[in-house]
């Protein structure tokens, strides 16, 4: 029997409202959802996210189809929400555009990105249309020069040279140093899925992470309340270039005046990531592949110059020689101030390395000074401290005992004490330093071999298909017996020293024009094979590869051992030994334009105790050197940091 009702209505089982009352039809509402950047530029939606609304329904919006940047592609119109309290949930996509605001008509909010990963951003949908807008940090901005790429792939995109013309017109790049891998965005963690501590029940505790990758700082002290165990930097702030990638640029923001909490005046900088990592001791071939990185750089400042961005440059210890390459490049085909300013910050390059007579250069493969660098930047500052235990042997009293041992041992009894304990270590590099006091006036050193440090690896890694191109006793059969050399060894060497002398003739002969023609037209030059040891010349002339040749076959002759030590670094000395009179090193034009206050010496002795100190600075290093010695020149006499 089929019953029915008296009832005019039918019974609804729709849930009930924000008030205990059904949810009635017409209680219906949308939201018009704008995004913009933090210059308050339009960005389209290429996933809106969604709105869960007083139900519980989730609703997914209405997207343009197009993805350039223009007003109505930055809409998402979400329709049929359920009025009252509703939250959206942004996949952050495109990666890094962080969320850092969402303002309303009656309400702005401002927070650090990654805050609304847990839990979405709470809005409430009224009758009508809700219009609001979230706002987002631009991407961040990394040139990969570590891999063969096309040309292009070394410049930035339109997106990104229209980013920095409408942030202040100028942009600030960043060259990390010695030593350092391509490494990884951080994490941001999941607050809400961590468990911070364990009750004896269920699971154990753990870190949840969203996966997300977060391309700003984050405080890991901050965010250890949240987690079992005290969270390191690494956890969230990356690793490798792209860590000093973090810190760099938020230390300079702060420097700037950022106050940590509104994001919206937060300038993103131009990071270089390039191949310095090539082991804690072979920082040969790191010079090396530091210059093939400074002419692939050099294109780069010519783009912003061209299209009227002005440039302020930062280098770290051997992103110096990175920086230097191309400054001396551009220098070399009359580009003139090109850069505004120039912070070489702990430079590991000799401290004569910005004289324009390449006459005092000691190095005697003819790399350690670029004569015309100065003239392609306005302003160059030397950061520079003793206290730096990498460039130097650190502030300790008994730093030069190695030296003292080395006159009284041979180099094999000296090395014989501390091999083991070098081999066995998670970090040579630290360890050499504990025992040797400082890494950079030793970096000619030819032992021990077992280290692959000074010429030797680097050359012969180089001229590989050339070998041999020495020959000594140690090569006979019985070398404690006979100093004799096998003529067939000595027919083998003089051939190969005839074919290598040949191709080198060549290379500088068929690369010498094409360099300058590239140059001219703002492309990216060639890249020298086997005169690598002179890509920081815009181009190697036929007559300067044969002189080229007979420093080789010197340095050959002696082993690859040089006659002469290396000059101090720059970062450890600063400009004191080459602007003494009665130095063998005096420099006039270094002196000179010292006093015409283009080179401006900062000793942070007193204050910088580390070779990287800043990444991760102390209250003292980021006021005297981040603010006092970078920002506050670059704001007040130079071309601006960002909107700043």
């Amino acid at each position: 029997m089929t019953t029915t009702s008296n009832l005019p209505f039918s019974p609804s089982s729709a849930p009930l409202g924000a008030h205990g009352a059904p949810i009635c039809r017409h209680e219906t509402a949308s939201v018009l959802l704008r995004r913009n950047d933090n210059l308050r530029r339009p960005r389209a939606f290429i996933n809106a996210g969604e709105i869960k609304d007083e139900s519980g329904k989730a609703v997914t919006a209405e997207l343009q189809d197009g993805t350039e940047h223009t007003p109505d592609n930055s809409e998402a119109r979400f329709t049929k929400l359920v009025t009252g309290n509703a939250q959206w949930y942004w996949p952050e996509e495109p990666e890094g555009e962080h969320l850092i605001g969402f303002d309303t008509v009656s309400e702005q909010r401002r927070f650090a990105p990654g805050h609304y990963l847990d839990e979405g951003v709470d809005l409430t949908v009224i009758q009508g249309e809700r219009k609001a807008k979230a706002i987002h940090l631009p991407p961040p901005v990394i040139i990969n020069l570590r891999e063969s790429a096309p040309a292009a792939a070394d410049l930035l995109t339109d997106e990104q040279l229209d980013y920095f013309r409408a942030n202040g017109n100028n942009a600030l790049i960043y060259v990390h140093g010695y030593n350092v891998p391509h490494g990884e965005w951080g994490r941001f963690l999941n607050r809400k899925a961590s468990q911070k501590r364990y009750g004896g029940h269920g699971p154990g505790p753990k870190n949840a992470w969203h996966p997300n990758n977060a391309t700003v700082w984050q405080d890991t002290e901050a965010l250890s309340d949240h987690t079992y165990a005290p969270l390191q930097d690494e956890d969230v702030n990356g690793a490798g270039a792209h860590s000093w990638a973090i810190h760099m640029e938020y230390q300079l923001n702060r420097a700037a005046g950022f106050d940590g909490k509104d994001w919206t005046p937060y300038s993103r900088i131009i990071n270089i990531s390039w191949p310095g990592n090539t082991g804690a001791t072979d920082f040969m071939q790191a010079e090396l592949n530091a210059m093939t990185s400074g002419r692939r750089l050099a294109p780069l400042l010519m783009q912003l110059a061209d299209v009227g961005i002005a440039i302020n440059l930062i280098s770290h210890s051997l992103g110096a020689r990175v920086a230097l390459t191309a400054l001396n490049i551009l220098g070399t085909i009359g580009k003139t101030s090109m850069v505004d300013h120039l912070f070489l910050w702990q430079p590991a390059v000799a401290d004569n390395a910005l004289t324009n007579d390449s006459s005092r250069d000691v190095h005697p493969l003819g790399l350690g000074v670029f004569p015309s660098a100065h003239s392609a930047v306005r302003k160059i500052v030397v950061l520079h401290s003793r206290g730096d235990g990498i460039l130097g042997a650190g502030k300790d009293k008994e730093s030069a005992w190695w030296q003292k041992a080395l006159l009284r041992s041979s180099p094999a009894a000296l090395i014989a004490t501390t091999a083991s304990n070098l081999a066995n270590s998670e970090d040579a590099m630290d360890d050499v330093l504990g025992y040797f006091r400082g890494a950079y006036d030793k970096k000619w050193w030819t032992f021990p071999s077992f280290l692959d440090n000074g010429f030797g690896p680097a050359i012969e890694e180089l001229y590989k298909d050339y070998l041999p191109l020495t020959f000594k006793a140690q090569m006979t059969a019985y070398p404690q017996l006979s100093e004799h050399v096998p003529e067939a060894l000595k027919r083998t060497v003089k051939a190969n020293w005839n074919r290598l002398e040949q191709d080198i003739l060549a290379e500088a002969d068929a690369l010498w024009q094409p360099c300058i023609d590239c140059l001219r037209n703002g492309e990216r030059p060639p890249e020298y094979t086997l005169l690598a040891p002179l890509n920081h010349r815009a181009s190697v002339s036929p007559q300067v590869a044969k002189d080229y040749v007979l420093r080789l076959k010197k340095l050959a002759v002696n082993h690859w051992f040089p006659e002469l030590p290396p000059r101090p670094a720059l970062g450890y000395v600063g400009f004191k030994e080459v602007t003494r009179k009665d130095a063998s090193g005096f420099d006039e034009f270094i002196e000179q334009l010292l006093d015409d206050e283009k080179f401006f010496p900062v000793d942070q002795s007193k204050w910088l105790f580390s070779h990287s100190g800043m990444r991760i600075p102390s209250h003292e290093v980021f006021k005297r050197s981040f603010m006092d010695e970078i920002i506050e020149p670059i704001l007040k006499e130079g071309v601006g940091f960002g909107s700043y």
